[in-house]
């Protein structure tokens, strides 16, 4: 038993500098972001906003408004990239008519294209949520750098990525040629937590 403690306890201590275990958490994460639909990291995303405000309101006894620009500037970055995701997993939807036309290679092309534009922001999200909770205590202590600050220009253009993400999930009936019932249910389809 003392010598499988130790085995474990030298692990914990040299992980970092080993590529097979960065390979491995990075396949791991891989996977873990092409199980679950949409909808489970939205839940990720509201749990990290709502550790900011406790964050900034509970920790740091910051006024309504202060916790507000904290918690946008905190997840700004996630909340783009979720709808972002969205957009995609809605626009290149197996169901949509455009791509149920195509031919079988035009098809595959659009499954990979839909792959990589919900994969990548439920990998980042994972990474940022994990990477909260591996470093909580460090987390609550610390203030966002650019809190009494003018917005950064990453931060205009994850504003600008939510609301043309926004207007282009309103417009998709009109933009797809479909029903907007259809374009509904593939939404509710995506945001509903459940492995995909």
């Amino acid at each position: 038993m003392k010598h499988t403690f130790n085995i474990l306890r030298i692990f914990a201590h040299t992980h970092d500098d080993l590529p097979a275990f960065h390979a491995g958490y990075l396949v791991l994460t891989f996977l873990v972001a092409a199980m679950f639909n949409m909808g489970t990291f939205a839940l990720l995303v509201i749990a990290h906003m709502s550790l900011d405000i406790v964050k900034y309101r509970e920790v740091h006894g910051y006024s309504w408004k202060r916790v507000i620009e904290g918690t946008v500037r905190e997840s700004i970055v996630e909340v783009a990239l979720l709808f972002t995701g969205l957009v995609f997993a809605v626009y290149f939807h197996h169901s949509v008519a455009g791509v149920a036309a195509v031919s079988g290679l035009m098809r595959a092309e659009f499954t990979v294209i839909r792959a990589l534009g919900t994969i990548i922001p439920k990998v980042y999200i994972l990474q940022d949520v994990l990477k909260i909770v591996a470093h909580i205590h460090h987390y609550l202590d610390s203030i966002h750098p650019c809190m009494h600050k003018e917005w950064t220009r990453l931060e205009k253009i994850c504003l600008a990525s939510f609301a043309a993400s926004v207007l282009l999930l309103v417009i998709a009936p009109s933009i797809l040629g479909l029903d907007a019932v259809i374009i509904e249910q593939i939404i509710r389809e995506e945001i509903i937590p459940s492995l995909t």
